[in-house]
């Protein structure tokens, strides 16, 4: 039986491995297109993406797309700071703090998702509470949107979050320590708590989704340099329009991504439907980007995770939004 769920649990990281570069391409045109290499994570909130792939978006926009996958965006940011990529798709936090390390290099182009309910806190059945967590381990991928999310949960739930152990986890590791009772429970984003719960249900219950606690975000950001050049203007410009273009067919056509998930990630229609329906797709920088993200700051800066208030002007880079409609990059606050 643990053998069983075990190995289950692999081959979400197998399945990654196996898409970590998928080079889509024109038939006969590849010579013509123009190279983009663009980092994400095996999750339901890239389906815009997966969308424009599947209807063969960014080839028609003469775009030849390197697709790799990572575990998380903090681990993308990692091969990202090597110099690796082109377009690097993360969450909240970490494209926060690979801002302010980057000190300039790197800005926001666009809010591909956002949404709640698609980042949940699953448990060992014996957990009901916040309170149960003390004297705990819980863990997530240390850096990444997890962490914001367990610090407002304990706070908000009247539990000092010092009195609970933090254990950094790859994501494609979170549902074998939870059934194996390694870890008390995890904060993390979907489809990994629905796995889990198919892995060993007998074991495992969701405590929570984000609702009232956070909002989590998948950020599309490149580097500055790169944004600056015309060749990279163009290419980030033509890579939205794909991808609004494959939004438009993500948000009405379940089973095509669902299909699509199955195909390329091996994910259950069940475990894709469920992160598929929270999921908001803007592909904007709006005012709820804004009011969010002053809120992040607020707590990072609190947390001292970071040192300095978030500036929009310097964060985000709004040129491919305007080029696009002006309407989807308003002029962002002040500093928060």
């Amino acid at each position: 039986m643990r053998k069983s769920w075990f190995l289950k649990s692999l081959s979400y990281a197998f399945a990654a491995a196996a898409f970590t570069a998928l080079v889509v391409t024109g038939h006969g045109q590849a010579q013509s297109l123009s190279k983009l290499t663009v980092y994400a994570q095996p999750s339901v909130n890239n389906d815009s993406l997966w969308m424009a792939f599947a209807n063969n978006e960014y080839t028609k926009e003469g775009l030849d797309i390197t697709y790799r996958l990572f575990p998380s965006g903090t681990t993308a940011f990692q091969s990202f700071n090597m110099g690796q990529g082109d377009i690097v798709l993360a969450g909240d936090l970490p494209s926060v703090q690979y801002f302010f390390r980057a000190d300039g290099g790197y800005r926001v182009i666009a809010v591909i998702e956002r949404d709640a309910k698609g980042y949940v806190g699953v448990a060992r059945k014996d957990i009901k509470t916040a309170q149960d967590l003390v004297g705990k381990t819980v863990a997530t991928r240390v850096g990444s949107t997890g962490s914001w999310f367990i610090s407002e949960y304990l706070t908000k739930n009247g539990v000092d979050p010092s009195k609970v152990t933090v254990k950094n986890l790859d994501t494609q590791i979170l549902p074998t320590a939870l059934c194996q009772g390694d870890i008390a429970a995890f904060f993390i984003w979907q489809p990994v708590g629905s796995r889990t719960l198919e892995i060993c249900p007998d074991d495992a219950h969701v405590l929570t989704d984000a609702t009232g606690y956070i909002q989590g975000y998948l950020l599309a950001g490149a580097r500055t340099e790169f944004l600056n050049s015309a060749e990279g203007k163009d290419k980030v410009i033509r890579f939205l329009r794909a991808t609004m273009k494959g939004r438009a067919m993500a948000e009405k056509d379940f089973p095509a991504v669902a299909g699509y998930a199955k195909a390329k990630l091996d994910l259950s229609e069940k475990a894709t439907q469920a992160q598929w329906e929270t999921n908001t797709r803007p592909l904007a920088l709006d005012e709820v980007f804004f009011e969010d993200f002053c809120s992040l700051s607020k707590w990072a800066m609190k947390d001292k995770v970071t040192s300095l208030p978030l500036d929009f002007s310097k964060f985000t880079w709004r040129d491919g939004l305007l080029a696009i409609d002006p309407k989807l990059a308003p002029v962002g606050p002040p500093p928060c």
